[in-house]
């Protein structure tokens, strides 16, 4: 039986279609694993000097200004009501500032989002930590705030001791000592639970940060 000639052109047309179907998938998935192999690191470099920041205050809707290194220890988190990684990380907040294992430091729940998202979440509208709504960008890229969460230990001298999506409460009470030791002792601490994260760009780990990695845009 003869094949007529149309069939047999549509059928080399099809496969032709195919094959550069094919190379076109190939080519993106290697573009998307490039993207992923050198995504930024999550956190901003251990040992540096944390960034001065501006936010809202959700509380009073006034403008405030941290500055790091003021002689009060501190713990950042960046965190988004509608990331459910996010709310365990804020009950874990919640329950060691309860137990008094917070005792001396400053807590700061910073987020992208405006005031009205709260309601979303029980545990943020629940929470008694200060919470603000991050007033510039540069906020974000200064702290490697690529992905939430992501909680940062600060000391009193105002430099990075610790940075990791943290959501348990062990890992707060981790981040919560390195705030507090000297530096040689905050740099060693482990911190190796891998924490879910609300993004897609980020696969750090949940440990302190090389000294060599910088913070990138969330």
């Amino acid at each position: 039986m003869t094949i007529p000639l149309y069939l047999a052109v549509a059928q080399w047309t099809l496969l032709f279609a195919f094959g550069l179907l094919l190379i076109v998938i190939y080519r993106q998935l290697g573009r998307t694993l490039r993207k992923t192999d050198t995504a930024a690191p999550l956190g901003p470099a251990l040992g540096s000097e944390a960034a001065s920041l501006e936010y809202s205050r959700f509380a009073d809707d006034t403008v405030q200004y941290l500055t790091p290194g003021d002689g009060q220890p501190t713990l950042l988190a960046f965190v988004e009501p509608t990331c459910p990684s996010c709310e365990k990380l804020v009950l874990a907040l919640g329950t060691a500032e309860d137990a008094g294992e917070l005792s001396g430091l400053r807590v700061l729940l910073l987020t992208s989002s405006p005031k009205s998202y709260l309601k979303v979440s029980d545990a943020f509208r629940a929470t008694r930590l200060e919470c603000g709504r991050i007033l510039a960008q540069a906020t974000a890229e200064a702290y490697g705030a690529t992905s939430t969460p992501l909680l940062v230990a600060i000391d009193r001298d105002g430099v990075v001791r610790a940075a990791a999506p943290a959501i348990q409460l062990a890992e707060v009470r981790t981040l919560s000592r390195a705030c507090l030791l000297p530096p040689a002792e905050a740099g060693s601490i482990p911190i190796t639970a891998a924490a879910p994260r609300h993004g897609s760009d980020l696969e750090a780990a949940a440990r302190p940060l090389e000294p060599t990695e910088k913070g990138g845009v969330r």
